[in-house]
């Protein structure tokens, strides 16, 4: 890592990377620094030659020693003024660990809410380039990739961020409806946002404090619930898309996986190739193949995720789910759902999304597109729904819908 003084007089082109851990960003404070100013991850730019994304990766492997990082968000570039112009380009990671060694010419690091940066002394442009790499409604909306869980995660961010930045309790009603209307079919936003909004006094000092503790314990249930599913199965596990959950539940496990690359995005190929980088042996397959497959190899069983368990128990999910289940039944292969509490909804309403249509076929011919990102499997296709608290039945399906919808009086009261 280079440190970029603060008394330049010719532009300077700076990659600043932040690194983030459970909704925590790493912030360093150089040890020759003059100020004592905090930043992220910061060295002069190598130039075109090499991308920015590439850079700050390097930067990052460079000073802390992580190798298992996650490109978030590259944001857009801006220009920042104070002895010198300077023209800041960032850039944003995830890391599923904090275990950094011993960072050269630094005199102290702390993982911290990004919020923390408005508090304290830092390089210039430091908030502005997170605002640039930070979560908001628009790229949630638009993510097609993550998982409900995970993007529960980065709304409640939203909402952190947000709650530092305004005068009223007001101000944040719009937000959190806005990130409920975001994905509509993902029910772990509106109750985890819910729960926020409910259970803080109606100031924006207490709905910033709730959130961070909500983020917490949401990435908790998140990997107890994982961690019932690892318990819980056996032998060859068959599988679809992309799940954060599924995934941890299938690394700790570790018996042999067999995952369908979910079309048209891909995400399955992420999905293999993240548990082949735990050591598990695993198999990609076509979506159309896996039923097939199912049909004549052993499987354990199916282990799938779900963006909404509605209150009649159906579970909403990446397409193709439905046909796994009818072809598991088939094979007298058991059909395990894996989530949070918090992913069961108020209501039976199947939210469907549509994704683009020139993802499925973008020809000149005059021909109709369906390209729908989730279908709705019946819950007598499910054996059972494995949560942080262990199975949960049908009765106690209900009784957490109930639960949510308690929490979401909060609208109402407007």
């Amino acid at each position: 890592m280079v440190s970029i003084g603060n008394d330049s007089k010719v532009m300077s082109e700076i990659v600043t990377a932040f690194v983030r851990n459970r909704g925590a960003v790493l912030l360093t404070q150089p040890a020759d620094s003059e100020h004592d100013r905090w930043d992220g991850l910061s060295a002069l730019s190598e130039g075109d030659s090499v991308t920015l994304a590439a850079q700050a990766r390097r930067i990052v492997r460079g000073a802390t020693g992580l190798s298992s990082l996650t490109l978030a968000y590259a944001g857009e570039s801006f220009t920042v003024g104070e002895g010198g112009e300077r023209t800041i380009h960032p850039v944003l990671f995830d890391t599923p660990t904090r275990e950094i060694g011993d960072l050269e010419g630094v005199e102290a690091v702390e993982w911290v809410p990004p919020t923390a940066i408005r508090d304290r002394e830092t390089v210039p442009g430091l908030w502005a380039a997170y605002e640039q790499v930070a979560p908001s409604p628009t790229t949630i909306a638009a993510d097609t990739v993550h998982g409900a869980a995970a993007l529960s995660i980065r709304a409640l961010g939203v909402l952190r961020d947000r709650a530092a930045v305004v005068d009223e309790f007001e101000e944040l009603v719009e937000t959190a409806l806005e990130l409920q209307d975001a994905r509509p079919s993902m029910a772990v936003l509106e109750n985890r946002l819910n729960r926020v909004m409910s259970g803080a006094d109606r100031s924006p000092q207490a709905v910033h404090d709730r959130a961070i503790e909500e983020i917490g314990a949401a990435l908790d249930a998140d990997a107890t619930a994982a961690a019932t599913a690892a318990d819980r199965l056996d032998g060859p596990i068959a599988t679809l898309s992309w799940s954060g959950t599924v995934r941890d539940a299938l690394a700790e496990l570790g018996e042999p996986v067999t995952v369908a690359e979910s079309r048209p995005d891909r995400e399955g190929i992420d999905h293999a190739e993240s548990l082949a980088s735990e050591g598990v042996d695993v198999t990609v397959t076509t979506d159309a193949a896996l039923p097939a497959v199912l049909s004549d190899r052993e499987f354990g069983a199916v282990l799938v995720g779900a963006d909404t368990i509605l209150p009649n128990g159906d579970i909403v999910n990446k397409v193709g789910t439905r046909m796994l289940a009818l072809a598991a039944d088939r094979a007298d292969v058991p059909v395990y759902v894996v989530a949070a509490r918090d992913k069961v909804a108020t209501d039976d309403t199947f939210h469907s999304e549509e994704g683009p249509a020139a993802a499925v076929y973008d020809g000149e011919a005059s021909i109709g597109v369906r390209n729908p990102i989730f279908d709705l499997t019946p819950g007598d296709h499910v054996t059972g729904v494995l949560t942080e608290d262990g199975l949960l039945d049908q009765r106690g399906i209900s009784v957490v819908a109930a639960q949510h919808r308690s929490n979401a009086e909060w609208v109402d009261a407007l």
